[in-house]
């Protein structure tokens, strides 16, 4: 299936300079590029500060559009401001094409990253096609074996909290296995709309359902709650 593709990094280019949307395949509609424009993470929006961090980000967009990212460190800002550039580079597609990997978007962003894609460019000029991908992932197709085991009691406060509420997770966790665990308990079509970070840090105009903190203290918290976010240690969910 073809699928597009954009990255938003710091660049200069001829249309703009610092963090923006740098490129997109011809089939990215001009509202979802907006949106991708303000959504986009810039500097220091990261959690972590080890140069081989990652986050991988799923935001449900408009007009049954989805994308999937990979949020890394780059190479120094071009403007020499000091420290690493933040990138973020997406795979875009219609929700409806999650169906062949249980509209389950981590499943999706496993098989992409394994495909080589969603990877650290060298370059951030650059022009960008349309992706063929697989239709459906192997794992998919033999079932999800991890919806049959009995959930920890963190994933199981996470999904009680996610019916009417957004989550952060606070505690050192492995996020990943975290979101693997919560979308394999959801029912199928609900995979699709829910929102999730492994890595960006809270803004006012990146709203995810459930994301993650590798500490928070009693001020963080308090943001965090202000904004309708609950927060759930991870050593002691209850």
């Amino acid at each position: 299936m073809l699928v597009e593709q954009a990255l938003f990094t710091s660049a200069q280019t001829q249309n703009a300079r610092g963090y923006h949307l740098v490129a997109r395949s011809p089939g990215v509609p001009d509202q979802l590029a907006r949106t991708l424009a303000v959504w986009g993470p810039t500097h220091d929006s990261l959690l972590g500060k080890e140069v081989d961090f990652q986050s991988l980000n799923y935001l449900p967009a408009a007009d049954e559009w989805a994308a999937v990212s990979r949020t890394v460190y780059g190479q120094s800002e071009y403007s020499s401001r000091g420290g690493f550039r933040v990138e973020t580079n997406l795979i875009l597609l219609r929700r409806e094409q999650l169906r062949g990997y249980g509209f389950n978007p981590l499943a999706f962003a496993r098989t992409v990253l394994a495909l080589g894609h969603l990877r650290l460019r060298k370059n951030a000029a650059v022009d960008l096609d349309r992706v063929e991908l697989p239709q459906s992932s192997l794992a998919c197709l033999y079932g999800d074996q991890e919806s049959n085991t009995e959930p920890s009691p963190l994933v199981s406060a996470i999904l009680e909290r996610l019916r009417h509420e957004r989550v952060a997770v606070i505690g050192d966790v492995d996020a990943e296995s975290i979101v693997s665990s919560v979308l394999a308990r959801l029912p199928e079509r609900s995979r699709a709309s829910l929102s999730y970070t492994t890595g960006l840090k809270p803004t006012l105009h990146r709203r995810f359902d459930l994301q993650f903190h590798p500490a928070a203290d009693k001020h963080a918290r308090r943001e965090l709650e202000a904004a309708g976010i609950a927060c759930l240690d991870a050593s002691d969910p209850s």
